[in-house]
């Protein structure tokens, strides 16, 4: 295996294949790079104020925080409006991103409004006035919050995710420094709500740092008709996103209970810390990515609608590097589930590896939706999206209405049907409307497939071999680790070799379309 790997290395650099992409490549990797290391950060930042909140704090007090932050989370998706996302999609001329920072500011403002209103009556009426107080402090969180999304897609727009990572992971660490300060001080569930607080400040002021800026406020009727056009599939699609993702807990917890919705959440959680990691990178780089291509060919003009050929080809090859790279990610966290499980969560939460397993599965389905929504936005075609989150939506809640009553294992594998469904739709809609070759997307995921039945043979071997062996399960589970991603460069390497020996023709063509050689294999 060593011996093939060296051999597709040496093969690599003498063909010149890493040269042929350099000049988006290289871009891309450092872009990724960047990105991918921001959420590692801030997805270990908040695990570790996660761990010290569940030491600190009882179970009452963590769930007044956290139900709180889900109702707040539903009036930020509001205020936010979309901003970001219409940043990124129009031109920057005109003082058009003067005049959506100027209606971010007002968003912002009004959330806070309603936030210290709600406040108000949880003291005066009700005579709550702890939870008043948390609610306050959610409320100033609320106020930067709009504008600092339109910062962000500014940064986003102008491809600089290298200066907007280290914004992130530096706001992140803020915010964990602060929280864990206040827990560990007697802030209680403030120190949480403080810590976000500060998490946004902190990225909002290095944000206008960076980009040496401050909006002229002024805005136009015939601009806020187009921004708000826009605004509310963004919106639509946020709620119907953010409603879907508690759905499964809560039919799982009524139909069969706290300790089975428990395992249910237990897995879900476990699988949103990976997909928080390949899904937030996947769509920030497709939209810096995708917005080049659309400037240049006047898709993103306002008025202009339908995807061009050349946004069409580079959306194509984008979601077949992003099931290349996703793929044997997902597929090995859902082979290596039941060690995962037993070291994070103990021995007594076994019955949640299958489930992780399943929903890993699932997650497969779904990488190809990650790039739906900034390709139809840059096509002009956004408003095709929330109908079909809607119907995403109702086939996913349906199907673990039906399926729950049968087992939570059965729930889980609900919502893998529903996630082959939404595979069809987000197809559909990108062959449609974002001029996206699917034939081409399915022939060039060829070799990534075999690769990862190659790395599901290794993984399920060593395993065996495990079994039988006097080592430790830590050290086989680490073997069983580097050998499949081992095996699964190997393999494409050797795919690739093999496709350029047979079809040299069109290996120069590598990427540009129906007839390369990957879609060929």
């Amino acid at each position: 295996m060593t011996r093939i790997f060296a051999k597709a290395c040496t093969w690599l650099s003498r063909d010149g294949v890493l040269g042929r992409w350099r000049r988006d490549g290289q871009t891309m990797f450092s872009s990724a790079m960047w990105t991918f290391l921001a959420k590692i950060v801030m997805q270990v930042s908040q695990l570790a104020t996660f761990i010290i909140a569940a030491r600190v704090l009882n179970s009452a007090e963590f769930g007044l925080f956290s139900y709180t932050a889900a109702l707040v989370t539903l009036l930020v998706v509001v205020a936010e409006g979309g901003w970001r996302e219409f940043v990124m999609k129009t031109t920057h001329e005109d003082g058009r991103v003067d005049q959506i920072a100027t209606i971010s500011l007002i968003a912002g403002m009004g959330a806070t409004a309603v936030g210290l209103s709600a406040a108000a009556i949880l003291d005066l009426q009700f005579d709550m006035a702890a939870e008043a107080w948390l609610v306050v402090i959610f409320s100033f969180w609320l106020l930067p919050t709009p504008f600092s999304s339109v910062c962000e897609g500014m940064l986003i727009a102008d491809a600089r995710l290298k200066e907007l990572s280290i914004i992130r992971m530096a706001a992140e660490c803020s915010a964990t420094f602060i929280a864990i300060y206040g827990l560990l001080h007697g802030w209680n569930i403030y120190a949480l709500a403080a810590g976000k607080l500060v998490s946004q400040v902190a990225g909002l002021v290095a944000s206008l740092a960076v980009l040496k800026w401050l909006p002229a406020l002024k805005i136009r009727v015939a601009f806020v008709r187009e921004l708000f056009e826009f605004s509310k599939h963004i919106t639509y699609n946020r709620a119907l996103v953010l409603i879907r993702s508690y759905s499964g807990t809560l039919v799982v917890g009524s139909v069969l209970g706290l300790a089975d919705a428990g395992y249910y959440r237990a897995a879900e959680r476990i699988v949103s810390a990976f997909t928080d990691i390949v899904a937030e990178p996947a769509r920030q780089i497709a939209w810096s990515s995708f917005r080049k291509i659309a400037m240049a060919d006047g898709s993103a003009t306002p008025g202009g609608e339908g995807a061009s050929p050349a946004l069409g080809r580079k959306a194509t090859r984008f979601v077949i590097l992003l099931m290349l790279i996703s793929a044997p990610i997902y597929l090995g966290l859902a082979l290596m589930s039941g060690t995962l499980v037993q070291i994070v969560l103990g021995a007594g939460w076994a019955p949640a590896a299958i489930l992780v397993s399943l929903l890993s599965l699932k997650q497969i389905l779904l990488v190809p939706g990650y790039v739906t929504e900034p390709l139809l936005s840059l096509a002009g075609s956004i408003r095709k999206v929330p109908a079909a989150i809607l119907v995403n939506s109702l086939v996913a809640v349906g199907l673990i209405l039906v399926f729950s009553p049968l087992g939570v294992v059965a729930a889980a594998a609900g919502q893998l049907l529903a996630a082959i469904f939404s595979f069809l739709v987000s197809a559909w809609l990108q062959s449609r409307y974002g001029a996206v070759r699917w034939q081409s997307v399915m022939k060039g995921c060829l070799m990534p497939l075999l690769g990862s039945f190659a790395m599901a043979g290794a993984v399920v071997l060593l395993g065996e071999v495990g079994t039988l062996s006097v080592q430790s399960g830590l050290v086989i589970n680490f073997l069983q680790m580097a050998a499949g991603c081992l095996i699964y460069g190997a393999t494409l390497a050797l795919l690739y070799r093999i496709s350029r020996r047979f079809l040299p023709a069109v290996t120069s063509n590598w990427g540009d379309g129906v007839e390369h050689v990957a879609n060929r294999v």
